[in-house]
Formats: C-alpha cells, sequence, structure tokens
C-alpha cells in the first residue's frame, strides 16, 4: 500500500503542476487488492497530497481507514472497477482544453494526432450527470472495457487503465489533442489522418491493448 499511496501523491503533484487540476478539484484512485480501493480524499488539493491523507474504501464505497473524508465522485470511479476487472486505476481531472469540449457538449473528432489514435482510441462523450453520485458511474459503464477515456459533459475528463501512471498519462493525452484541436480550429480547418493510416493506426491500439 505504501508503495501505491507514493505514487499517489505524486501523480496529484504532476496533475496540479501541469494545470489538470485546480482549487481542490480532481480525484483519483487504484485497486489495492480484490475488495480494497485507495483513493484521494475530499477538498483537499491533489498538488498538497501526503499519504495520510489518502482514504481506503471497500468496492461498495464504506471507508476502512483515512482521517480524511473519501472523495464523493469514489462512487463514480467503483462503478468502473465493478464493469471492468481489468481496470486497476481511475483519474478524473478538470483539464482546461478538455473541458472546455465538456462545457460544447462535444467530444474530440477522431484520427486528428497519431497518439491520439493510438493511445486513446474514440473517447465517448457522457451526458451530464450529477456529480458524486452513482449515476456517472452507470452511464459510464457501457463504454469501459473497449474504451480508456471519456469526456464529461459540464464535468471534465475521466480515464481508466491497468496502473495509476497509465491512467494518469492517458489524462495528459487526451488534453494534448484537446489543445491542439482547439489551436487549430483557431487558424484554418481540421486535416485528418488519411483513412489507410487510420486503420494501421487502430490496428496498433488493438495491440497495444492486447499486451
Amino acid at each position: 500500500m505504501e508503495d501505491a499511496a507514493a505514487k499517489m501523491c505524486e501523480v496529484g503533484r504532476r496533475a496540479y503542476a501541469r494545470q489538470l487540476v485546480d482549487g481542490t478539484g480532481g480525484n483519483f484512485s487504484c485497486r489495492l487488492d480484490d475488495s480494497r480501493v485507495l483513493c484521494t480524499p475530499t477538498l483537499l488539493c491533489k498538488g498538497l497530497l501526503t499519504p495520510g491523507d489518502l482514504c481506503v474504501v471497500t468496492l461498495d464505497g464504506q471507508r476502512l481507514s483515512g482521517l480524511r473524508e473519501p472523495s464523493s465522485e469514489v462512487l463514480m470511479h467503483l462503478e468502473i472497477y465493478a464493469a471492468s476487472p481489468a481496470t486497476r486505476a481511475v483519474i478524473h481531472c478538470h483539464p482546461p482544453f478538455a473541458t472546455t469540449f465538456a462545457a460544447l457538449g462535444e467530444t474530440i473528432p477522431a484520427s486528428v494526432l497519431p497518439e491520439g489514435e493510438v493511445f486513446l482510441g474514440p473517447v465517448p462523450l457522457i451526458p451530464y450527470q450529477r456529480p458524486g453520485t452513482r449515476e456517472m458511474g452507470h452511464a459510464l459503464r457501457p463504454y469501459v472495457n473497449d474504451h480508456v477515456a471519456a469526456i464529461l459533459q459540464n464535468h471534465g475528463t475521466v480515464t481508466w487503465g491497468p496502473d495509476l501512471e497509465t491512467a494518469y498519462v492517458l489524462t495528459e493525452t487526451l488534453e494534448a489533442v484537446c489543445r491542439v484541436v482547439y489551436q487549430a480550429r483557431q487558424v484554418g480547418e481540421l486535416k485528418l489522418i488519411p483513412a489507410m493510416e487510420q486503420a494501421a493506426l487502430a490496428e496498433t491500439r488493438t495491440r497495444l491493448r492486447a499486451t
């Protein structure tokens, strides 16, 4: 557990430094085993996390340890874990460019950058749900086994993966693609990757996920 707690605090510092979260926003979690999940607490800046701030909850949301209350949005994370046993970590952030798309009620177009095609693939837009409820997780459940990221309408982003590092890097990748799309639209028309190359990138994505 010590390694997972240290990694979660490191991710918090990186996300805050890159302005992927602000104030006390965002929340992270990872599985410790088949029955316990480590998660961030409510109302604490992610750039200031220490291992002693983190909470451990059961898969039904009962707090097992931690001096602070767990984030109310851990309920969303728990729904993702229930839908995808292979998922070991979930990252929810409010990256400025991706959240701009969320506020517009849009997702990013496919086939803009190779990195987006290989590491993200299609990114669904999840209709607005009230934060801190299981409804957000329920809305995500149909997507978690075939996708690794989603834009949450009027809310932010969520990414998931086999470990904290992977889930966090997916958030950075999603924000990078959103930034490029936003900037490109300011100066001209997007030029998408040719269809034949899109297929090759999709094959690479499938191969990487299989391993």
